[in-house]
């Protein structure tokens, strides 16, 4: 049993010693200016929306909960993103929960 304990403090002791590392942060743009929300944090996700074979970025906004799509009209490697507008469903804004 005190082994356990000291070997599960040793493991402890050494994950809590390791210095985390960053990458550095970039810029996501779109329509040639930077991709700035007004407030808070946006949820992203990348996927082929339109199915045209280039990835696409779609935004969940922490504000109100609107998804924001921007389409992709360059590649995978050198995409060209264009605000093509918020979700749409039934002649109203899709929203998830926010807050």
């Amino acid at each position: 049993m005190k082994l356990n304990l000291l070997l599960l403090f040793v493991l402890t002791v050494a994950v809590l010693a390791q210095v985390p590392t960053y990458e550095n942060y970039w810029y996501v743009y779109a329509d040639g200016a930077r991709i700035d929300l007004p407030v808070g944090h946006a949820s992203p996700l990348v996927t082929d929306w339109d199915n045209d074979g280039d990835k696409d970025l779609l935004l969940g906004r922490y504000l109100n909960g609107n998804i924001m799509l921007y389409t992709n009209s360059g590649t995978n490697d050198s995409p060209i993103l264009s605000y093509t507008g918020l979700l749409q469903a039934g002649g109203g804004n899709l929203s998830v929960p926010s807050g």
